[in-house]
Parts: C-alpha cells; sequence; structure tokens
C-alpha cells in the first residue's frame, strides 16, 4: 500500500461525495473497488504518471457504489445465482451506478469520459485488435458505457 503521509485533498473530495467519512487507500491493485461492508474506497496505482481524469473517475465510480449500492442483499444476490448472472449483474449496476453518481456530480462527466479513453488508450480491456462483435452481449455493453469506440450492440452481426 503506498503511504501518502497526508491525506490527499482528492481523497477528502471522496469523502465529501460519498456523504461519510469512508476510508481512501491508495495501492497497487488491478482495479477500484468499493467494500460496501467496511466502507472502504481503493484507488489502485497502475502506473506513475496517472492523469487526474483518471483518479477523479476510479473514485467517482467507486463513491458511486457508495452512494447507491445497498450493502445489505447484493453480495447473497449475486453469489446465488452462479458467476454468469454476477457478470451481467455487476456491469448493469457500474452502468447503473455511473448514471446516478454524473447526474449528482455533473464535474465527473468529463473526468469519466477523459479517464475511459485513457484506459482504452492503455488496452485496460485487453480489446486492441480485437473483433468486437465477437465480444459476449454484456462485455458489449460493458464496452459501450464506457465509450471504447465501434462497440456493436446488436444481439445479431451481419457481416
Amino acid at each position: 500500500m503506498l503511504n501518502l503521509g497526508h491525506q490527499s485533498n482528492k481523497d477528502t473530495l471522496a469523502k465529501l461525495m460519498a456523504t461519510e467519512d469512508i476510508t481512501v487507500i491508495h495501492k497497487k491493485v488491478p482495479t477500484a473497488y468499493f467494500d460496501v461492508k467496511s466502507r472502504t474506497l481503493c484507488v489502485p496505482i497502475l502506473k506513475e504518471d496517472m492523469s487526474p481524469e483518471l483518479r477523479d473517475l476510479f473514485a467517482g465510480h467507486e463513491v458511486g457504489h457508495a452512494l447507491y449500492t445497498p450493502v445489505d442483499g447484493w453480495h447473497d444476490s449475486v453469489c446465488e445465482k452462479g458467476s454468469m448472472f454476477k457478470g451481467y449483474l455487476n456491469v448493469i449496476e457500474d452502468c447503473r451506478i455511473e448514471e446516478m453518481v454524473k447526474s449528482k456530480y455533473p464535474g465527473l462527466r468529463r473526468s469519466f469520459y477523459k479517464g475511459y479513453e485513457e484506459l482504452a488508450n492503455d488496452n485496460f480491456f485487453g480489446t486492441h485488435g480485437q473483433d468486437l462483435s465477437k465480444l459476449n452481449l454484456i462485455d458489449r455493453i460493458n464496452m459501450h458505457y464506457k465509450n471504447v469506440p465501434n462497440v456493436p450492440l446488436s444481439l445479431i452481426h451481419i457481416s
């Protein structure tokens, strides 16, 4: 875990946006997360030169979980239905909370757009060189909401 030595302004902003005294940590993990039970937001350290927009994207997305993802019933509902259901529910929940947090904090819209653009350019989603029409529907929905260009959403792809 990265020891910042002091609480950054961005950490304080995340707490204010979440409207509670959440714990904000920074560490080398593959992606951001929010633990709905311990109320901990983790901002990943993906690279040394992460843009402010990417940091805002991660914090804003996870603040969305802090504000809108229910603590009770969420984990059980996704686990008892199996991994495919869990994958679909996670993507739909991410789309739902992102729209809500961007409505609550419109200043995040640019950070989300630029942050997802940076992730796509860095091949964070593993889509470079892929035929996006061959991805399963939920992955295409996920990529579409993350503004990855040229993602077909039709159920049937006609060549």
